[in-house]
């Protein structure tokens, strides 16, 4: 086959799933976090305590991590055209739902009911992407699905208070909105998720017959060339570098939850208006954005993986670190936290190209969920941990220079894990994008 068949038939691919996946994960991560816009008015409505919000808010990560194992094995099985569609419809109705609410207890069931309903869209996302995309392109179209989760934080704040300014609306409270709005797409999605997805190329009838066995055949090869191809799910977990690839990324994903969920707080610590709030933070994120495109799209021409993990990773850890130190300088301080998120963010997309490439694809959805599931303990110890130390210091420097420390140790976990000598470097991979003819 030519450089151009397989060209034509790979931008046929990604412009057929990436737009959808990527938007499910923009819908995803704002469904996710809405809560805390809606928090505004909504705990006082409902009489929550910031206690009672914390527990609510928390909860979503219970079932999150509890379930993703479960629901990767079952797109496994069932296959990605089912089973992303029904996550994508139960999560949307979870979010819709939350509407619904009236008090502690029916709060606390329904973050509940949607962590378990997300847990699965991520990793089975992660694990879609090796059945239609070769190594070659699998980090810029995960670059641009991560942009997309990206841009929900620079939407979600805008879009969340002109919701709220809906207040009354039809007899629906501006936090009602905020729900309702933001859950139905993920249904609509859904269902045209059942009517364009297939499982794997050779069933897929909108390329041509050559183009389905070409790319079938490639993706077959790869998979049987892994080196971690023999390994059943719970033996390739149990390996040792599977085990320090799953701390590393508990230790980056600490970086991303620290930062997330305090940084509104940090600046306003520096005397700006919630107003003036909205639009700085807009930067990091759109740092971040950025990042993650440049760095998935030099990964995957270079064919170099690790130090495409590593050295952002490692950015981001020194741009923490800077920020709590800087703290009292408006300019420089955001400036850190833009150098902060811009790595954290670049190291993510790049970072699952490390245990898709090692484990075989038999254990690459169970691999992949223990990861992020594991990682994802991180959105609960994170924000607590942050707060106790602020609590305890009086102000954020030490939970940045904290915060910057673990991500550091992420950086260093990757490369003491011994991954490298399993992953193609440089040239392998660029070459395999011409290995089948």
């Amino acid at each position: 086959m030519t450089q151009d068949f397989e060209n034509s038939v790979m931008r046929k691919v990604a412009w057929r799933l990436i737009p959808f996946l990527s938007i499910g994960y923009m819908i995803n991560a704002l469904d996710r976090f809405n809560v805390s816009m809606a928090a505004l008015t909504m705990n006082k409505e409902l009489g929550l305590s910031a206690s009672a919000y914390g527990l609510g808010a928390g909860a979503f990560f219970w079932s999150y991590v509890l379930f993703q194992f479960p629901a990767n094995l079952m797109l496994a099985r069932i296959g990605a055209r089912v089973w992303i569609g029904i996550i994508m419809a139960i999560w949307g109705v979870c979010s819709a739902g939350t509407a619904l609410i009236t008090g502690e207890t029916s709060f606390v069931a329904v973050r509940f009911l949607l962590g378990i309903a997300e847990a699965g869209f991520f990793p089975g996302v992660a694990y879609f992407m090796t059945c239609w995309f070769p190594a070659f392109y699998r980090g810029r179209m995960m670059g641009i699905f991560y942009a997309f989760g990206a841009f929900a934080g620079v939407l979600g704040g805008p879009l969340g208070a002109a919701l709220l300014n809906l207040n009354g609306l039809f007899g629906i409270a501006g936090w009602q909105w905020i729900f309702l709005v933001e859950g139905i797409p993920a249904v609509l999605l859904a269902l045209y998720g059942f009517a364009t997805l297939s499982n794997r190329p050779i069933e897929a009838g909108w390329l041509a017959p050559a183009e389905r066995t070409w790319l079938q055949q490639r993706l077959d090869t790869e998979a049987a060339a892994k080196s971690g191809s023999g390994m059943g799910v719970l033996r390739s977990i149990a390996s040792s570098q599977m085990l320090m690839l799953t701390l590393s990324y508990v230790f980056i994903a600490y970086g991303v939850y620290a930062i997330s969920f305090f940084l509104p707080l940090i600046v306003k610590s520096l005397g700006l208006s919630n107003t003036a709030i909205g639009y700085i933070l807009v930067l990091p994120n759109l740092c971040g954005t950025v990042g993650m495109i440049l760095f998935s799209r030099s990964s995957d021409r270079t064919g170099e993986r690790i130090w495409h993990v590593v050295l952002p990773a490692a950015l981001a850890g020194v741009g923490a670190m800077f920020a709590g130190l800087l703290l009292g300088n408006i300019y420089l301080t955001i400036g850190a936290f833009c150098i902060a998120v811009f790595g954290i963010a670049s190291s993510l997309p790049v970072f699952w190209n490390l245990p898709t490439a090692y484990l075989g694809a038999g254990a690459a959805a169970g691999g992949i969920a223990f990861i992020n599931s594991i990682g994802n303990i991180s959105g609960y110890v994170a924000p607590q941990i942050t707060g106790a130390l602020h609590d305890a210091t009086g102000g954020y420097k030490v939970p940045l220079i904290v915060t910057g420390a673990v991500v550091l140790a992420g950086a260093g976990l990757i490369l003491a894990s011994g991954i490298r000598k399993h992953i193609p470097q440089g040239g392998a991979i660029a070459r395999g994008a011409t290995v089948l003819h």
